[in-house]
């Protein structure tokens, strides 16, 4: 019987923190700071592709975890997305999302509009921005990369 229990607990819990839900930010409380730092990690991603320059990212908090990744794949990364996607620009900010996950404040999503060469369905370029002012991630997508509530 506590096997079960556990089971169930462990796998509750997994599904509680893989749905997080967010929370816009309004905009008269964005932070300038975190928009300008989310869309300088992504002007700069986008250069260093277009110029094949895979050197790690300087003047950017990136999380451990991230920077590991970046410093790994950055090269993967920028051949897949110009064979799928061909240039990508930014555009401006879209809008702004805080994790609900925890009282002390979570992650907070910064998602700007975007258009490609290729693929007129990919619309946003999003830069995860963890509270200690760390990049966590980027993605692009066509959606919205959350489940908002």
């Amino acid at each position: 019987m506590n096997k079960i229990f556990t089971i169930l607990t462990l796998i509750s819990s997994i599904l509680i923190y893989s749905q997080n839900s967010y929370k816009e930010i309004k905009t008269e409380k964005l932070n300038s700071g975190k928009v300008q730092t989310a869309k300088n990690f992504i002007k700069t991603f986008l250069d260093k592709c277009e110029n094949k320059d895979y050197s790690e990212f300087k003047n950017f908090n990136l999380s451990n975890g991230h920077k590991d990744f970046m410093n790994e794949k950055l090269e993967e990364i920028c051949a897949s997305n110009s064979a799928k996607f061909g240039k990508i620009r930014i555009e401006n900010l879209n809008s702004a999302y805080k994790e609900n996950i925890s009282l002390m404040g979570g992650n907070e999503l910064y998602i700007f509009n975007s258009n490609t060469e290729k693929v007129k369905d990919i619309k946003y370029l999003s830069v995860w921005i963890s509270k200690n002012n760390q990049i966590d991630g980027m993605v692009i997508t066509m959606e919205k990369p959350f489940k908002k509530k």
